[in-house]
């Protein structure tokens, strides 16, 4: 089939490169945008989350540059409200925990602490999306926020938006 003039903007695969490395490495993520990938992109990922996330200990807290923008979706067409999950998030310094079970999202303004992110519990896969407002991704960990022997089970990122 030939290449149509606008087929740059469909991805429903990561580029060449992409899918060994960083983020791509993720067996759930799906596919991820940002402007290195799409000229002008922020950063976007689709992550479907499936039991196997349930063994992980968590993503740590961290804080962004930028508003992020969470989506966490069950796939169950005739509850589409139901997440057929358990999902831990702290928000603030205090590690406030909320526990979502239905389709939510979530609102993370700039420099604003936030996680650990733990799936808990996974009845049927559910899909989460991530959004920044960055061209490239931006984090900071914040491993002192947690106890000291959770902090190298955890996920901690620190990205400058650079990579």
């Amino acid at each position: 089939m030939p290449e149509l003039k606008h087929s740059k903007y469909f991805l429903h695969e990561l580029p060449d490169g992409q899918r060994f490395k960083g983020f791509g490495k993720m067996p759930a993520m799906t596919v991820f945008t940002d402007s290195g990938i799409l000229e002008g992109s922020n950063y976007f990922s689709v992550m479907v989350m499936g039991p196997d996330a349930v063994r992980h200990p968590g993503h740590g807290p961290h804080v962004h540059d930028v508003p992020e923008l969470l989506a966490l979706l069950g796939t169950d067409m005739d509850k589409p409200r139901d997440l057929c999950a358990k999902v831990e998030m702290c928000m603030g310094e205090e590690m406030e925990s909320h526990i979502v079970t239905e389709s939510t999202i979530i609102w993370i303004p700039p420099r604003f602490v936030h996680a650990p992110f733990r799936v808990l519990e996974v009845t049927r896969p559910f899909v989460l999306v991530q959004c920044q407002y960055a061209p490239k991704f931006t984090e900071k960990g914040l491993k002192q926020l947690v106890r000291e022997e959770l902090r190298d089970k955890m996920i901690f990122i620190d990205a400058d938006g650079t990579e």
